[in-house]
């Protein structure tokens, strides 16, 4: 059935519980997994207080988040004794860079959690899970 599954992260309660999910759907099939993040900038280097950052600042905090995120979820894979392989994506949207993961990594299936916006944030922020199942062809297990 499935041989490769990618599991996204952004260190939310939602999204370890789907890789939680998605480590166990691994080892009933004997297939391995890939973590992946995605690390996005602010525009020009404006963080969200209103601070301007140089780039390699504005790099290390983010790298830090990726790195503890991907970190607690190989720890969930070796629990299980589930092959595991890391990607952390950069400078894209969110959603793309999920898909760019999924191709390098030879996915066959994405297992992603939802946040449960409500109808507001869904129309001003859209839904990255929304935005990967409108541009992708491999199969996708959403978990909220």
């Amino acid at each position: 059935m499935f041989k490769h599954i990618l599991l996204p992260t952004d260190g939310s309660d939602a999204a370890m519980r789907a890789l939680a999910r998605g480590v166990e759907l691994a080892a009933r099939l004997g297939a391995e997994v890939t973590v992946m993040t995605a690390i996005e900038r602010f525009p020009s280097g404006i963080t969200a207080s209103g601070y301007r950052l140089s780039e390699p600042q504005q790099e290390v905090p983010g790298l830090q988040a990726a790195n503890y995120w991907l970190d607690q979820a190989e720890a969930v894979a070796r629990g299980a004794s589930v092959p595991c392989q890391r990607i952390v994506e950069r400078d894209k949207p969110v959603f793309r860079a999920i898909l760019d993961a999924a191709q390098a990594c030879n996915a066959d299936l994405i297992v992603m959690g939802t946040h449960g916006l409500g109808l507001m944030e869904r129309l001003f922020l859209g839904s990255q899970t929304q935005r990967v199942l409108a541009h992708t062809h491999i199969p996708v297990l959403t978990l909220h």
